[in-house]
């Protein structure tokens, strides 16, 4: 018994080698066949197949029946023909694995799916097959039935059932023979072959039992299982369509003679002539569009725009696995190879949107990406603009690898339109994209397209980038916003300025106060005199939006702390008030005159420490005591308009921010990209330089001071010798009788005394205090 076990176990593991498919699940359906049927795989792919099943020790006698089945199937090639993958035979089995169909049987009882339009679609396919094997191959089919139709995954109809399928050149026809031993045969047998029996074939045309058996396919898919041949010969049509009861009463004629072939039946659906009364029923959307499918890569661009015109109208009457698998496969090979262009692309886009996402990968994906290469603007401009309908089907290995760099061309097209539609699709692809490719390339063609002659370009470049500013890097964010809003905002065009204005408060967020204050604010203040009231009025909304934020920042900031302020000047500087200072220059000169006395602190008493850090420092008591003698030895004038120049020894801070208090760093250059020279084609925030000079407007002065501002109106601040240093010294210590013309000299000439009653340690005091003055260069321009 375990001999016996053995053996049965070692048959079926060599015939499963030998057959490379592996059966699933039965199929169950109407049993009026000698095959069993299941859902099968293949084991190379799991790719899904349908595999027909004869067991030979069950129905040994009609052993004949399923061998000349499996012969004719391998030799008969036919579109409208079930197409066989692979066969094989052992002692207890035969199997045929075919392409993944169903019966016809089990897909007729869903009417929504099979309605009039798609069952005359369905039998225009499977008459034009019979016709095929009437008149080409010179054969009889003889089992024509639901039994012996199949449907695709598209949802074409098949034709199969070729157990006694002969040939009228065959030595030993089976029909004639074994036409008998067929399941249900005396049912569906024509009346001469229930009277007559199978011989009666051999002395009439071959095609006759086939008409009958079309016929009665015809009754069957329109009402149901044929119990008796009467039922065909009654008046009533039921539900078969008006249009195709007169050519099927012709076709199931009780006498022979009368009988229509399926070739004539074919003809006169397809002649909508007045001479062909009923006729026409063939000439049908669904018809016309599917046999031009098959042809389309070789149709005229006028046929092929006459095709996807009549698709668009009429493919919801297909059923959406044939335009799926059928439709969309055509179009696909005729965008690739055939030229269809842009409109081809649209239906291709709208069929595969009833696909799953592992379908498409494999119909669509691969000749898109092919596609982005193309040198067909308009073929590239067309898969622009269908970006958002497939992106999310494309990985982001994808887009980086395959799509992108094909889209970077777009940016440099001399076509606009190609230009501008690059921009807009920045916007579908940047959630795929890496940060190499986002801070790279992109930033640099965005730069291009800032410049681009186009004004409509220009602003959606600078819309683009408000929009992708949170997917920058934040090492590069600040200094390339600020760059192109701040460019955009100096735009002769009126849209694209405003664009700036709202890109700018939309990313209010991303800048800090400090950018804020110093390079934002100042960028947008002149366009709230622009003379576009559209861009004053969001230049107001966006001046508002600057401003809450940086009050916002400034009151959480500390109070001043232990350093001294800066309007305080130290007594021994601003000198003790005299009595005889009248009550005018108390009160009207020392409100500017005060703003001098501050800066002068500030000069004379900054080091090189605190200016490194940005906060003033005073003077020591040894410095003091040595200006306050120095100042009280002189006889000079009360008069406030009358004051010291620093010592040229002592620096000052170099930048205006420096000199309020305020560290030197730059905010931006914490953004610096590790290569200095790498500016993204942006350039820095003073790459300009022009200040909206364009506008007429005055520069923001980052790196020098304002303080000639507050000098003496008859002394500008300009570049002096060392003869004028040696000048102005000399007046202050001269006679209050002596003016500043007169104590001129030249240069090396020798220094007037002053006053004879002055005392020898006054002398030396004074040449000590010289000292301090002449090593004052050529190129001081304090102002003073």
């Amino acid at each position: 018994m375990d001999f016996l076990k053995s053996a049965i176990t070692s048959i079926a593991a060599k015939a499963s080698s030998a057959f490379p498919y592996t059966p699933g699940e039965k199929v169950e359906f109407r049993n009026d066949t000698i095959w069993n049927i299941y859902h099968g795989t293949r084991r190379s792919d799991n790719a899904p197949c349908t595999i027909f099943e004869f067991d030979i020790n069950a129905q040994r006698s009609r052993l004949t029946l399923a061998r000349n089945a499996t012969k004719k199937l391998r030799t008969l090639r036919f579109p409208g023909v079930i197409r066989v993958l692979d066969s094989y035979e052992s002692d207890s089995v035969i199997y045929i694995a075919t392409e993944h169909v169903l019966p016809l049987d089990v897909a007729i009882q869903n009417r929504e799916v099979l309605n009039n339009e798609v069952i005359k679609w369905g039998l225009y396919s499977i008459a034009n097959t019979v016709k095929f094997i009437n008149v080409d191959a010179s054969s009889i089919h003889g089992n024509i039935r639901q039994s012996s139709i199949f449907i695709t995954d598209s949802g074409e109809w098949k034709l199969s059932g070729f157990e006694v399928l002969t040939s009228t050149k065959d030595e030993d026809p089976v029909i004639y023979i074994f036409g008998g031993l067929v399941p249900e045969a005396g049912r569906y047998a024509s009346p001469e072959v229930a009277k007559s029996g199978w011989d009666i074939l051999k002395k009439q045309p071959h095609h006759l039992l086939d008409s009958w058996l079309f016929g009665v396919l015809i009754y069957e898919c329109f009402n149901g299982k044929l119990t008796t041949s009467d039922q065909l010969q009654s008046s009533m049509r039921k539900q078969i369509p008006p249009e195709l009861f007169g050519p099927f009463k012709k076709l199931v004629q009780q006498v022979p003679r009368q009988r229509a072939s399926v070739k004539q039946f074919i003809d006169v659906g397809r002649d909508d002539s007045k001479a062909t009364p009923g006729g026409g029923f063939f000439r049908t959307d669904m018809i016309a569009l599917s046999e031009s499918v098959d042809n389309l890569s070789v149709q005229s661009e006028y046929e092929r725009e006459v095709f996807l015109k009549e698709l668009q109208r009429v493919r919801d009457k297909f059923p959406p696995s044939y335009l799926r698998l059928k439709v969309l496969p055509e179009l696909v090979k005729c965008f690739e190879f055939g030229g269809g262009g842009p409109k081809i692309l649209a239906v291709m886009l709208d069929i595969s949107q009833h696909m799953s996402p592992e379908e498409f990968q494999i119909a669509v994906v691969p000749t898109i990406i092919k596609m982005f290469s193309s040198t067909d603007r308009a073929i590239r401009l067309a898969l622009l603009e269908s970006l958002p309908k497939f992106i999310e089907s494309l990985s982001s290995k994808v887009v980086n690898e395959r799509v992108f760099p094909d889209m970077l061309t777009g940016f440099t097209d001399i076509a606009p339109a190609v230009r501008e539609q690059t921009v807009k699709a920045v916007l579908v692809v940047i959630p795929k994209l890496n940060e190499r490719n986002i801070n790279n390339d992109l930033l640099r063609h965005l730069a291009k397209t800032q410049n681009d002659e186009q004004p409509g370009i220009r602003t959606n470049t600078t819309i683009c980038l408000g929009k992708i500013a949170n997917n920058l890097g934040p090492h590069t964010r600040s200094r390339v916003l600020i760059t192109a809003f701040t460019r955009s905002l100096r735009d002769p065009f009126v849209h694209a300025r405003n664009a700036a204005l709202m890109a700018l408060a939309a990313t209010v967020d991303l800048f800090s106060p400090e950018d804020c204050c110093t390079k934002l604010l100042p960028a947008v203040c002149p366009s709230l005199l622009d003379r576009e009231k559209l861009i004053r009025t969001q230049a107001h909304k966006t001046v508002e939006i600057y401003l809450a934020k940086v009050n916002t920042h400034a009151a959480t900031m500390p109070d001043a702390g232990s350093a001294q302020p800066l309007n305080s000047a130290p007594a021994s500087l601003s000198g003790t008030p005299k009595p005889q200072d009248n009550a005018a220059q108390n009160s009207g000169e020392a409100s500017w005159t005060g703003w001098a006395i501050n800066g002068f602190t500030k000069r004379l008493g900054v080091d090189d420490e605190a200016q490194y850090h940005g906060v003033p420092s005073l003077t020591t008591s040894s410095e003091r005591e040595s200006t306050d003698s120095s100042i009280s030895s002189v006889n000079a004038p009360k008069s406030a308009g009358n004051i010291l120049s620093p010592p040229s020894s002592v620096t000052r801070p170099s930048s205006a921010s420096s000199s309020l208090g305020f560290a030197t760093t730059d905010v931006a250059a914490k953004f610096e990209p590790v290569d200095d020279n790498d500016d993204f084609g942006w350039g820095g925030f003073d790459a300009d330089n022009d200040g909206f000079a364009a506008n007429g407007h005055t520069a923001v002065p980052t790196e020098e001071d304002d303080w000639a501002a507050f000098d003496e109106p008859a002394k500008p601040a300009a570049k002096a010798t060392p003869a004028v240093r040696t000048a102005r010294v000399s007046s202050v210590r001269s006679p209050p009788a002596k003016t500043a013309s007169t104590s001129r000299a030249a240069p090396g000439a020798k220094k007037p005394m002053g006053t004879k009653s002055h005392s020898i340690a006054a002398h030396k005091e004074l040449k000590k205090k010289e000292s301090l003055f002449a090593d004052t260069g050529a190129n001081d321009d304090d102002g003073w």
